[in-house]
């Protein structure tokens, strides 16, 4: 087995390229309101921008404290959106205006915000994600009680649930700057006034505001900060490549080990990773006297390793012949803190002849804590079986020895004496190497020993004469028993080595198999087969579709019963494993594992033994987790590769929608225009003079429509330029409703403008459109008599253009309003080829602007065009940029 693989210098490079195309978040976490993170967050802010950076606010929030407010002069202030929610204006960030101006840095206020029905994104986080996916800088702010893994634990001693969270992964690469303040000064400011109103602050005083519960939300944000700033630093390190002979912060690693005092041990590693709030880590080593361990003692190192993964320890197996160095390394790796291991009590004897791993450990591990469990010796000391090959080796290596021994007797007038001792080394590297290691310490004995009976004078006794003879004979037993330890240890390393490159060649064979697969039956199938013949066990993959269990992968087992049934709905429901040898539903048959990715559970993987044995042994835990991991993998590629052929598929439909439309358009104008001239030709007056009207309205109506569909063209194919030039909104309304009377005699609109309006710098044509399309929509679904109202405000740097109906309005439910060929049900907004207001979005767009929608109270729909004030002598490329 092996732990997990190090990055590779092209897999840090990529990281680090992806991380500086992305902007920097920078969030200031709070322990509670008004411990002044909006107040640090300016200052802050004000800093940078005196340094030379672009800073826009995009929210902030000062809740009438004027201190706060003051802060916030310096800076550019982006206009928030007005979005109407059941009757009621809502100011809203505007995310496409941030995006437009582009800064260094965007301050977005209280991230945890959720959004009001008809943004963009449901929550604020999100608008913030996109920023930094764009590549911008954003600061922001948080309470501890919003951040989604503590929302139960704070509403446990609070006893108030926070309903507006943001996920944890949000906060991963931020650099949290925590505010803090104590909870005497916070109260005191609560009671001052400066935080909530005086009847608010009363009840907070007596509910959330309490000496106790302040103190521990501060412990529980500084806390987190702490770990972090902890798990940057280990990133940090990681995608530098370095090695850190320091720790920062708290680590457990416990060493897991076979025997029943492994659980002792592993219970104790839990008990100090819970006092002092700090993750751990089970780490197992495997070397070849690890490998020898008989098998119930496995099997307990199987439950031990269970134990540890149901404590909450992540799991590791580390490939090692030193197994108190693998330890240390792993340590390193790890940056643990502290290392928990057991040591049982062994005579003095004992451990000079197989040593300790406690005693390796505290001996070389420097900068961690080292912590013993004791233990008792019956708990740990091994009950080997007989061994029927022990014997077999040991013959061997002596029918090898005297085989050598015989070849240089009869050789012995050829060969130099000087030689026969070096010779003699020859049978015990052989035996070293193709034997166990006692059967070669068998060999380097009967060596000397028959090196001196055979070729020492006295022969054939073992007495020695010569001293000279003597030192040769002790050298040649010293080096015969190193060379043979030597040649032992090679031997494991390689067979160790060996294994380590089968377990790699196989999930990449695996990994291979899994990538050329296109459907899931087939992907299920190889799956099954290739993990039952790794882990020798009996394999399928189960989902639910359509509320029914399926089974893939396996046809001998296309049934579960109702156990087996109850643990995979457990597992796809929760996302933890179930069935035989878990903790949860362990009667069942089967053990199941959640093929979990970024898109959610795509199934699980059951597993079965025939056997009364484990359903995996602890060897393969690792081998197994890499396996589902892939299989997880390989169906979420399945899930992606169907909707971008369903995307590929929409695209195309839409593309050719599009030309078909645009060509329909063209090939109608030009008759259309003869019927126009036509009817205008024809006088009024007469028998047929309502005739003529109606169809010189429905002629210009249909001119309407065909102007629609060859705009959508242009959009489709990216051909909008605005030809910017100064104007007057005033003159553009004033045009608008003069084509609108020649089309719609005696039309009703209302128009209020506001004589302060600047002039702009803007598309008059487009802006036109624009409003032909709002205008006339509007006198569609007004009841006669009522009027339409058109508004013309200023407000600070933007020009808004309100276009009101008196009709039933906008449903609740006004998603895609804006979209091609949208048409709502349920509302005054059908009929139409719902080209209107997708085209009235998109020429908006092009000239910068926004548009929103939304009810008026009192009945009716109103329509919101907001424009920025541009300079009137901008240049074009000024203004494009801008």
């Amino acid at each position: 087995m092996t732990a997990n693989p190090t990055p590779t210098d092209a897999d840090r490079f990529l990281r680090i390229a992806e991380r500086e195309q992305r902007g920097r978040l920078t969030a200031y976490l709070g322990a509670a309101p008004g411990v002044g993170k909006t107040y640090r967050m300016l200052q802050d802010a004000a800093r940078r921008q005196t340094d030379g950076c672009d800073v826009l606010v995009g929210v902030a929030e000062t809740h009438g404290r004027s201190e706060t407010a003051a802060l916030l002069e310096p800076f550019e202030v982006l206009p928030r959106i007005a979005i109407d929610h059941q009757g009621h204006r809502l100011d809203e960030f505007d995310l496409d205006g941030a995006l437009a101006r582009r800064p260094d840095l965007v301050l977005v206020d209280e991230l945890a915000h959720s959004n009001a029905r008809g943004s963009r994104h449901p929550k604020r986080w999100q608008d913030v994600v996109e920023l930094l996916d764009a590549g911008i800088d954003v600061a922001t702010t948080i309470n501890i009680q919003h951040i989604e893994s503590l929302n139960d634990v704070v509403a446990g001693f609070t006893h108030v649930r926070v309903r507006e969270t943001i996920p944890d992964s949000i906060l991963d690469d931020a650099e949290l700057i925590v505010v803090d303040l104590p909870p005497d000064a916070l109260i005191e400011r609560l009671r001052a006034g400066k935080v909530y109103l005086p009847d608010t602050a009363g009840r907070a005083l007596a509910n959330f505001f309490t000496p106790n519960k302040l103190s521990a939300l501060r412990e529980m944000a500084l806390r987190f900060a702490a770990h972090n700033v902890d798990r940057r630093l280990t990133d940090q390190l990681e995608l530098s490549g370095e090695r850190a002979d320091f720790v920062s912060g708290e680590r457990l690693m416990v060493a897991v080990s076979p025997g029943r005092g492994g659980a002792r041990v592993v219970r104790q590693a839990k008990r100090m990773a819970d006092l002092l709030h700090a993750p751990w880590t089970a780490v197992v080593v495997e070397s070849g006297s690890a490998r020898a361990v008989p098998g119930g003692q496995r099997e307990q190192l199987a439950d031990n390793l269970a134990l540890a993964a149901s404590l909450g320890a992540s799991l590791m197996t580390v490939a090692a012949q030193d197994v108190g160095q693998a330890l240390v390394d792993q340590a390193k790796d790890l940056r643990a803190s502290q290392i928990v291991i057991g040591k049982s009590r062994r005579s003095r004897w004992f451990e000079w002849r197989h040593g300790s791993i406690a005693q390796d450990v505290i001996r070389r591990a420097r900068n961690v804590a080292v912590h013993i469990v004791p233990l008792d010796e019956a708990d740990e000391k091994p009950v080997r079986p007989p061994d029927p090959y022990s014997q077999r080796d040991n013959m061997l290596a002596f029918l090898i020895v005297a085989g050598t021994v015989a070849l240089l007797y009869l050789a012995s007038p050829m060969v130099p004496f000087g030689a026969i001792d070096l010779l003699l080394l020859v049978p015990v590297i052989v035996a070293a190497t193709y034997l166990r290691l006692r059967a070669a310490l068998w060999a380097a004995i009967w060596a000397a020993l028959s090196y001196n009976f055979f070729f020492i004078p006295p022969l054939y006794t073992l007495t020695i004469d010569n001293p000279q003879n003597i030192i040769t004979f002790a050298v040649l037993a010293l080096v015969a028993v190193v060379v043979g330890m030597l040649a032992g240890r090679v031997r494991r390393q390689a067979e160790t080595s060996a294994g380590v490159a089968r377990l790699n060649a196989s999930l990449a064979r695996f990994a291979g198999l899994m990538g050329g697969l296109s459907t899931r039956d087939d992907t299920a199938r190889v799956a099954c087969h290739e993990i039952g013949m790794l882990l020798d066990v009996e394999a399928m993959i189960v989902s639910i579709e359509d509320g029914e269990i399926v089974v893939r992968g396996n046809d001998r087992f296309s049934q579960l019963d109702m156990v087996d049934e109850a643990a995979v709905r457990w597992t796809l429901e929760h996302g933890e494993p179930t069935g035989r040898d878990t903790g949860t539903l362990t009667s069942a048959d089967w053990q199941f594992h959640p093929l979990k990715t970024a898109m959610g559970t795509m199934g699980a993987l059951g597993l079965a033994r025939s056997s009364n044995q484990r359903v995996i042994r602890p060897d393969d835990a690792t081998l197994l987790a890499s396996l589902v991991d892939q299989t997880a993998l390989a169906h979420e590629r399945l899930v992606l590769e169907a909707e971008a052929r369903q995307v590929d598929a929409l695209r195309e439909r839409d593309r050719l929608r599009g030309a078909l439309l645009g060509s329909i358009a063209h090939d109608l104008c030009t008759p259309l225009t003869a019927v126009i001239a036509a009817t205008e030709a024809i006088p009024v007056e007469g028998n047929f003079g309502e005739e003529v009207r109606i169809a010189r309205a429905e002629s210009r109506r249909l001119q309407r429509f065909l102007n629609d569909l060859l705009e959508a063209s242009r959009i489709e194919h990216g051909t909008i330029e605005p030809k910017w030039e100064s104007l007057d909104f005033t003159d553009i309304i004033t045009a608008v409703l003069r084509d609108l009377r020649q089309d719609r005699p005696g039309a009703r609109v209302l128009t209020r403008i506001d004589p302060e309006c600047p002039f702009i710098t803007s598309d008059p044509l487009l802006l036109r459109h624009v409003l032909i399309n709002l205008i006339d929509n509007a006198l569609k679904f007004s009841p006669a008599p009522l009027p339409v109202d058109v508004e013309l405000l200023c407000r600070a740097d933007t020009v808004i253009c309100r276009v009101l109906d008196r009709g039933a309005g906008l449903p609740a439910d006004r998603d895609g309003l804006f979209d091609r060929f949208h048409r709502l049900e349920g509302s005054d907004r059908v009929g139409g080829s719902g080209l209107g207001l997708w085209i009235a979005k998109n020429f908006t767009e092009a000239v910068k602007g926004t548009i929103t929608a939304g009810n008026r109270p009192g009945g009716g729909a109103v329509f919101e065009l907001a424009l920025p004030v541009r300079p009137v002598g901008a240049s074009v490329d000024r203004v494009a940029d801008a």
